[in-house]
């Protein structure tokens, strides 16, 4: 099949100068390089903002938990770790 879709793409001097010597060493074209690169690379796609507000109350129990050890109580961070372990089990069985 022929390839009748072009797209432009603009580097620094540097970024070309690196492309350029991986070009070289590889002995391919730029086109191959780019296709090889963006077709086996995996995208990330934005994280739902609900994980987001999960993680977020994640982060809150840590420092919780981080000044109840500074402070010495030992009980309340326990708890915490087990409502985190909780959360983090929800957060895996709902991916």
């Amino acid at each position: 099949m022929a390839k009748a879709i072009r797209k432009t793409i603009r580097f620094t001097e540097d970024e070309y100068v690196l492309i350029q010597h991986e070009l070289d060493k590889a002995h391919i074209s730029f086109s191959t390089l780019a296709r090889s690169a963006i077709l086996r690379k995996k995208i990330k796609l934005p994280i739902e903002r609900a994980l987001l507000s999960e993680l977020s109350r994640i982060g809150n129990n840590l420092n919780q938990i981080a000044r109840s050890c500074n402070q010495g109580e030992k009980r309340l961070v326990l708890a915490e770790l087990v409502a985190i372990e909780n959360e983090l089990k929800e957060l895996r069985n709902g991916c």
